[in-house]
Protein backbone atom coordinates (compact mmCIF):
# COMPACT_ATOMS: atom_id res chain seq x y z
CA UNK A 1 0.00 0.00 0.00
CA UNK A 2 1.56 3.67 -1.00
CA UNK A 3 2.06 5.70 2.33
CA UNK A 4 0.36 8.81 1.85
CA UNK A 5 2.33 10.49 4.58
CA UNK A 6 3.77 14.25 3.49
CA UNK A 7 1.18 14.28 0.27
CA UNK A 8 -1.18 17.59 0.20
CA UNK A 9 -4.62 16.59 -0.58
CA UNK A 10 -6.36 19.89 -1.29
CA UNK A 11 -5.28 22.11 1.68
CA UNK A 12 -4.70 18.89 3.93
CA UNK A 13 -0.97 17.49 4.41
CA UNK A 14 -0.68 14.46 5.33
CA UNK A 15 1.28 13.94 8.36
CA UNK A 16 0.82 10.78 10.23
CA UNK A 17 -0.94 7.88 10.35
CA UNK A 18 -3.60 7.29 13.44
CA UNK A 19 -3.79 4.54 15.69
CA UNK A 20 -7.26 5.04 14.55
CA UNK A 21 -9.26 2.14 12.28
CA UNK A 22 -12.33 3.09 9.97
CA UNK A 23 -14.65 0.56 8.45
CA UNK A 24 -12.65 1.60 5.06
CA UNK A 25 -9.45 1.16 6.52
CA UNK A 26 -6.86 3.65 7.81
CA UNK A 27 -7.48 6.92 9.10
CA UNK A 28 -4.59 9.75 8.87
CA UNK A 29 -4.08 12.68 10.90
CA UNK A 30 -3.52 16.11 8.31
CA UNK A 31 -3.12 19.52 8.81
CA UNK A 32 -4.79 21.63 6.91
CA UNK A 33 -3.74 25.57 5.32
CA UNK A 34 -5.70 26.91 7.74
CA UNK A 35 -3.93 25.17 10.85
CA UNK A 36 -6.14 22.71 12.06
CA UNK A 37 -5.53 19.52 11.80
CA UNK A 38 -8.04 16.83 12.05
CA UNK A 39 -7.84 12.79 11.54
CA UNK A 40 -10.08 11.13 8.53
CA UNK A 41 -10.04 8.20 6.29
CA UNK A 42 -7.39 7.51 3.67
CA UNK A 43 -10.51 6.59 0.98
CA UNK A 44 -11.27 10.22 1.85
CA UNK A 45 -8.42 11.61 0.83
CA UNK A 46 -7.17 9.56 -2.58
CA UNK A 47 -10.67 10.06 -3.89
CA UNK A 48 -10.61 14.10 -3.41
CA UNK A 49 -13.86 13.75 -1.70
CA UNK A 50 -12.51 15.40 1.43
CA UNK A 51 -10.25 18.52 0.51
CA UNK A 52 -9.94 20.43 3.75
CA UNK A 53 -11.08 20.48 8.06
CA UNK A 54 -14.17 21.93 6.85
CA UNK A 55 -12.86 25.78 7.07
CA UNK A 56 -13.49 25.77 2.89
CA UNK A 57 -17.27 24.87 3.25
CA UNK A 58 -17.95 27.11 6.59
CA UNK A 59 -15.89 30.02 4.62
CA UNK A 60 -18.03 29.07 1.43
CA UNK A 61 -20.86 29.43 3.28
CA UNK A 62 -20.57 32.46 4.94
CA UNK A 63 -19.78 34.45 2.17
CA UNK A 64 -23.03 36.46 0.96
CA UNK A 65 -23.46 35.11 -2.80
CA UNK A 66 -24.66 38.14 -5.14
CA UNK A 67 -28.60 36.65 -6.05
CA UNK A 68 -28.99 35.53 -9.09
CA UNK A 69 -33.19 36.83 -8.75
CA UNK A 70 -35.01 39.27 -7.50
CA UNK A 71 -35.98 37.90 -3.89
CA UNK A 72 -39.87 37.99 -5.22
CA UNK A 73 -40.41 34.50 -6.47
CA UNK A 74 -42.38 33.54 -3.27
CA UNK A 75 -45.06 36.37 -3.88
CA UNK A 76 -48.90 35.53 -5.29
CA UNK A 77 -48.00 38.10 -7.79
CA UNK A 78 -44.76 36.25 -9.39
CA UNK A 79 -47.45 33.69 -9.65
CA UNK A 80 -49.12 35.72 -12.01
CA UNK A 81 -46.28 37.09 -13.55
CA UNK A 82 -44.88 33.55 -14.07
CA UNK A 83 -48.72 32.07 -15.17
CA UNK A 84 -49.01 34.91 -17.75
CA UNK A 85 -45.58 33.65 -19.14
CA UNK A 86 -46.13 30.12 -19.40
CA UNK A 87 -49.86 30.78 -20.90
CA UNK A 88 -48.28 32.34 -23.68
CA UNK A 89 -44.76 30.74 -24.31
CA UNK A 90 -45.17 27.42 -23.20
CA UNK A 91 -46.55 24.82 -25.94
CA UNK A 92 -47.13 21.99 -23.28
CA UNK A 93 -49.37 24.76 -20.87
CA UNK A 94 -53.00 23.56 -21.09
CA UNK A 95 -53.94 27.08 -22.00
CA UNK A 96 -51.29 27.82 -24.63
CA UNK A 97 -53.51 27.48 -27.64
CA UNK A 98 -56.04 30.18 -26.47
CA UNK A 99 -52.98 32.68 -25.74
CA UNK A 100 -49.57 31.84 -27.01
CA UNK A 101 -51.09 29.70 -30.04
CA UNK A 102 -52.73 33.00 -31.29
CA UNK A 103 -50.39 35.31 -30.37
CA UNK A 104 -51.00 36.68 -27.19
CA UNK A 105 -47.98 37.51 -25.69
CA UNK A 106 -46.29 39.79 -22.82
CA UNK A 107 -44.69 42.97 -23.92
CA UNK A 108 -40.76 43.21 -23.94
CA UNK A 109 -40.59 44.78 -20.63
CA UNK A 110 -42.31 43.03 -18.70
CA UNK A 111 -41.35 39.76 -20.30
CA UNK A 112 -37.22 40.51 -19.23
CA UNK A 113 -38.30 41.72 -15.99
CA UNK A 114 -40.52 40.81 -13.38
CA UNK A 115 -39.31 43.64 -11.74
CA UNK A 116 -41.08 46.38 -14.16
CA UNK A 117 -44.15 44.07 -14.39
CA UNK A 118 -44.13 44.37 -10.22
CA UNK A 119 -43.97 47.97 -10.52
CA UNK A 120 -46.72 48.64 -12.91
CA UNK A 121 -48.88 46.27 -10.65
CA UNK A 122 -48.62 47.74 -7.68
CA UNK A 123 -48.88 51.34 -9.32
CA UNK A 124 -52.32 50.38 -11.12
CA UNK A 125 -54.04 48.95 -8.17
CA UNK A 126 -53.09 45.04 -7.40
CA UNK A 127 -54.25 44.40 -4.41
CA UNK A 128 -51.69 41.86 -2.68
CA UNK A 129 -54.55 41.29 0.42
CA UNK A 130 -57.34 40.69 -1.78
CA UNK A 131 -59.27 37.13 -1.85
CA UNK A 132 -58.51 35.05 -4.59
CA UNK A 133 -60.55 36.08 -7.10
CA UNK A 134 -60.82 39.85 -6.65
CA UNK A 135 -58.28 41.31 -7.78
CA UNK A 136 -56.68 39.39 -11.13
CA UNK A 137 -55.27 40.60 -14.09
CA UNK A 138 -57.61 41.37 -17.41
CA UNK A 139 -56.57 42.66 -20.94
CA UNK A 140 -58.50 45.34 -21.98
CA UNK A 141 -58.34 43.89 -25.20
CA UNK A 142 -58.90 40.11 -24.90
CA UNK A 143 -57.00 39.96 -28.43
CA UNK A 144 -54.20 42.76 -27.14
CA UNK A 145 -50.97 41.57 -25.63
CA UNK A 146 -50.07 41.60 -21.93
CA UNK A 147 -48.91 45.40 -21.53
CA UNK A 148 -49.56 48.50 -18.90
CA UNK A 149 -51.84 50.27 -21.61
CA UNK A 150 -53.75 46.45 -21.93
CA UNK A 151 -54.24 45.58 -18.71
CA UNK A 152 -55.77 46.10 -15.75
CA UNK A 153 -56.58 44.50 -12.48
CA UNK A 154 -60.45 43.18 -11.90
CA UNK A 155 -62.54 40.57 -10.06
CA UNK A 156 -63.06 37.79 -11.90
CA UNK A 157 -66.92 38.89 -12.37
CA UNK A 158 -65.89 41.88 -14.50
CA UNK A 159 -63.26 39.72 -16.06
CA UNK A 160 -66.15 37.55 -17.19
CA UNK A 161 -67.96 40.09 -19.00
CA UNK A 162 -64.55 40.98 -20.82
CA UNK A 163 -64.09 37.23 -22.28
CA UNK A 164 -63.58 36.68 -25.50
CA UNK A 165 -66.36 35.09 -27.14
CA UNK A 166 -65.92 31.89 -28.96
CA UNK A 167 -66.83 31.52 -32.41
CA UNK A 168 -69.48 28.34 -33.19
Amino acid sequence: MNDIIGNRFGSLVVIEKSTKKNASGSVYKCLCDCGKSIETPRCGLVSGHTKSCGCKRNNYLKIKKPSKTHGFSKERLYKVWDGIKQRCYNPKNSRYEIYGGRGIHMCKEWYESYLSFRSWALSAGYDPNAPRGKCTIDRINSDGIYEPDNCRWVDMREQRLNQRRMKI
